[in-house]
């Protein structure tokens, strides 16, 4: 309690104030808060500034000394209801901070670009287990998420857990049809595996030329067939090439798409038939992955050698007469005597022919390489020797008779 004149603290059961000897009054603390309250409104009357406390020369020394004891009081309350008030807003603050902190952790955990990117800080440092926590979070929050998926595949990569890095580079391409870094990753796990079929393959249906670009060290090259399409009147030989040394080349002429299965290029291919042959070839390497196919079309058709001509070319003679062929170019000549057609078991031409004697015909036929044959020259030569004058055989006669007389004789 406190004495209601000079404001002094009372003793425990002290009836008179020992500072100015008032009898004690019970003053409550509402009072002291009402008293306080009234010294506040009379701030403008009494300045807190003023070291008097409002105390006046006329004032007895009781009230002087009740009136500065009650500002000093009033001073210490205001400075302790600074204090709380200081007090409060730091916890106000901290309690805003710790929200705020709090929040701003529940809205990183929840938002999948902060965890993403803590994956793949995790993944950087080579700390996959922690990247694929928060690849955990991310699905929960985004089970389709594509950044998220590619790095999983990278970390399964890593991991040379090929059959996850398959199935979640070809989800993210379920997704996205032309995701380049999909197709990186699905060549990266192929690899890896010595799968250059399956590389291959992969590449079935891509248009995109930057991917494509992605193929050019597994692509096998195709061959080059040095003989291009066109019509041929001749047989000919074509030449097939391959850009690898380590490469073979098997090829059809019928036709069909080669396998490994059919001929094997050893050696240039000989077209010696007519009509239309089709030829189509392709590279392997050593594990039997193919090139795509090359073709060529040849529309084989021979031409029959020229005829060839004699001299003389018939006629009647007396006297023997030399017989020369001209050779069409590229081709043997046969002969026969008799009128029937010569073949290429006939006799051969090789020189200036003798007439025979009598009615005879000359049949001739040029073979070219091909065995394409000319048409039949049939020449007719009528050769009979002069007959010897009479005077002649008159003395072959005597002759003969004398000789006839003689061995009679004898």
């Amino acid at each position: 309690m406190v004495c209601s004149k000079c404001g002094a603290e009372l003793k425990e059961g002290c009836v008179y104030c020992s500072k100015c000897g008032q009898e004690a009054q019970i003053v409550s603390e509402i009072n002291i808060l009402e008293d306080d309250l009234l010294l506040d409104l009379m701030d403008e009357k009494v300045s807190p500034d003023d070291e008097t406390g409002g105390v006046k020369p006329d004032n007895t020394p009781a009230e002087r000394e009740r009136l500065r004891r009650r500002e000093e009081k009033r001073r210490e309350k205001k400075r302790k209801k600074r204090r709380r008030t200081a007090i409060l807003l730091v916890v106000i603050l901290a309690v805003v901070l710790v929200g705020g902190v709090s929040l701003w952790k529940y809205q990183q955990n929840h938002s999948p670009e902060y965890l993403l990117t803590q994956a793949e800080e995790a993944y950087g440092q080579k700390n996959y287990k922690s990247a694929l926590e928060y690849l955990e979070k991310l699905y929960a929050l985004d089970e389709d998420n594509v950044e998220g998926l590619l790095l999983n595949g990278q970390i399964c990569l890593a991991q040379k857990s090929y059959e996850d890095a398959e199935t979640l580079f070809l989800h993210v391409l379920e997704l996205e049809t032309e995701n380049q870094e999909a197709y990186e990753g699905l060549i990266r796990t192929y690899d890896a595996q010595d799968r250059t079929d399956l590389i291959l393959a992969l590449m079935d249906g891509v248009t995109d030329e930057e991917i494509l670009a992605l193929f050019e060290d597994y692509i096998i090259p195709t061959p080059q067939i040095e003989v291009e399409s066109g019509s041929y009147s001749e047989y000919f030989t074509v030449k097939i090439t391959a850009e690898k040394k380590t490469l073979d080349i098997y090829y059809t002429l019928d036709g069909s798409t080669p396998t490994t299965d059919d001929t094997l290029y050893e050696e240039p291919v000989e077209i010696s038939e007519q009509g239309t042959i089709i030829l189509i070839a392709i590279c392997a390497d050593e594990d039997g992955n193919c090139s795509e196919p090359v073709s060529a079309v040849y529309k084989v058709a021979l031409e029959a050698p020229d005829t060839p001509t004699v001299s003389p070319d018939g006629g009647q003679y007396t006297s023997p007469v030399s017989i020369t062929v001209s050779v069409p170019s590229g081709t043997t000549v046969y002969y026969t005597w008799d009128n029937s057609t010569p073949t290429a078991s006939s006799s051969r031409y090789t020189g200036p022919l003798e007439m025979p004697e009598g009615n005879n015909i000359l049949s001739l036929i040029a073979i070219d390489e091909y065995g394409m044959k000319s048409e039949v020259l049939k020449c007719n030569y009528i050769y009979y020797p002069e007959a010897a004058d009479d005077s002649t055989a008159e003395n072959g006669n005597e002759d003969a008779s004398a000789g006839d007389d003689g061995t009679a004789e004898e």
